[in-house]
């Protein structure tokens, strides 16, 4: 097998700090949630090394994303992207409670968004 070339690399890892700062963490937080160092995070980011199979999978799990996603190979995900690394944190940690208290969550974010808005149609709701 060939190895990629140093334009192809740039791309993957410019793909990859896209989704990371869209899900809102640093690289020091991807590297812990994947059993890396932040400097090997940074690496990957940068074009400078080659991503293996097992990390490249492992980052689509922590990311929610697909292995085609990070290579390039189809377009992001239709999602609002998010600008807070505070909200972010929070909606992570929204989504690894019950589904019994994410709804009460949601309830709750609806009724404060229907009292602050002239919108009043939630699809979801």
């Amino acid at each position: 097998m060939q190895p990629l070339p140093e334009k192809r690399l740039t791309a993957i890892g410019k793909n990859l700090q896209s989704i990371r700062k869209r899900r809102g963490l640093t690289q020091k937080e991807l590297a812990e949630k994947i059993g890396m160092t932040r400097e090997a995070i940074a690496a990957y980011e940068a074009g400078r090394s080659h991503l293996m199979d097992t990390t490249l999978l492992d980052m689509t799990v922590v990311l929610r994303v697909s292995v085609n996603e990070i290579l390039g190979l189809e377009h992001q995900t239709a999602e609002i992207p998010i600008t807070s690394r505070r909200w972010a944190k929070r909606m992570a940690i929204i989504e690894s409670l019950p589904e019994s208290v994410k709804k009460h969550i949601l309830r709750t974010l609806d009724d404060v968004i229907k009292a602050n808005t002239r919108l009043s149609i939630f699809e979801d709701g």
